[in-house]
């Protein structure tokens, strides 16, 4: 594809637009590591995810915009389809602007070019995510058409925080109906077909988990690539509970590069014939007890703010909510 530059004004700040290159990763990073602290990144898991992404199917655009006054790259802006809300005509927006830039006109003008490039795609739909605490990102989108779709609230758990002996009764009752729990690790070594079970068991699961628009699912081949093939993935830190040789539930963490003492915590859930039996506690057990074992004081966690099952046991083992995320939509049709 040409690399199409543009140069666009406002007031004295001067920006090249021009697509995203494999040497601006560094930039792109660090731009994202400042606005979300919390939330930081390393170039090898950026690049990573970018590169799991079956380009054939699901969009990734990314533009870099350079400040030519001083040659540095001062933000970044993304259209993307969302995996597992696949639609041709529906897509994410990212906008990233270096902070101390911020209030300069830079989003408006990343926010443009995005503009122009879902007319380009026939956009119906676009989505952004905003944290709860960025009044004045959430009145920028809102101001531009945007209305809140959903919430997602992130919670926190200090492992070392708990008493897991005040909840025995749930890997008693969970091994007395049969079920036991092994890892992706310990079923791989046994089963030939175990990723294959496992990647049914996870489309069966999210197919109930609350989103802003209908969960689709997820090819063998992409799932692999996103969960199997990532650089952060714990296979001893997987956790599938199993009746018989049958999967009925998970519960995966993942390391991070950039936050060695915390787990972040990816789907906990359960098919729904074994829902409400105790497993999903069991599973989140499994989840601190290897935290401990292995050197890890925190786990991070994300669920929508109506999932109200799942939030019932992130409370009774004491994960406490955090800042949340709000999920904005556009209807662009």
């Amino acid at each position: 594809m040409t690399c199409n530059r543009d140069m666009l004004s406002q007031r004295t700040l001067s920006l090249e637009v021009r697509d995203f290159k494999p040497a601006d990763y560094e930039r792109l990073v660090e731009v994202f590591n400042s606005n979300f602290p919390d939330y930081t990144r390393s170039v090898v898991e950026t690049r990573s995810r970018d590169e799991s992404i079956d380009k054939t199917k699901y969009h990734l655009k990314r533009y870099s915009f350079v400040d030519k006054n001083t040659g540095s790259i001062v933000g970044f802006g993304e259209v993307s389809h969302i995996t597992d809300m696949y639609h041709p005509n529906k897509f994410a927006l990212n906008i990233y602007v270096e902070p101390k830039r911020h209030g300069q006109g830079i989003g408006r003008a990343v926010y443009q070019r995005l503009t122009d490039h879902l007319k380009s795609l026939d956009a119906v739909t676009a989505w952004v995510q905003v944290k709860e605490d960025l009044r004045q990102q959430i009145g920028f989108f809102q101001r531009r058409g945007f209305k809140e779709s959903m919430r997602v609230w992130e919670s926190r758990l200090p492992v070392s925080s708990v008493n897991t002996a005040q909840f025995k009764e749930y890997p008693t009752k969970v091994a007395r109906r049969g079920i036991t729990i092994s890892t992706l690790a310990e079923e791989r070594a046994v089963d030939p077909d175990a990723t294959k079970k496992l990647h049914e068991v996870v489309q069966s699961i999210a197919e109930d988990i609350p989103q802003p628009s209908p969960y689709t699912r997820v090819s063998y081949e992409q799932w692999e690539a996103f969960e199997l093939k990532n650089p952060s993935l714990l296979p001893d830190g997987y956790f599938i509970a199993k009746d018989g040789d049958r999967y009925v539930g998970l519960s995966v963490v993942w390391k991070s590069d950039t936050e060695p003492r915390s787990l972040y915590q990816g789907n906990t859930g359960v098919i729904r014939e074994y829902r409400g039996k105790g497993v999903a506690v069991a599973l989140k057990l499994k989840v601190i007890e290897y935290a401990r074992e292995h050197g890890y004081e925190k786990v991070k966690t994300w669920n929508a703010s109506n999932n109200a099952a799942m939030l019932a046991v992130n409370t009774k083992l004491g994960f406490k909510r955090q800042i949340g995320w709000i999920f904005l939509e556009k209807d662009l049709a």
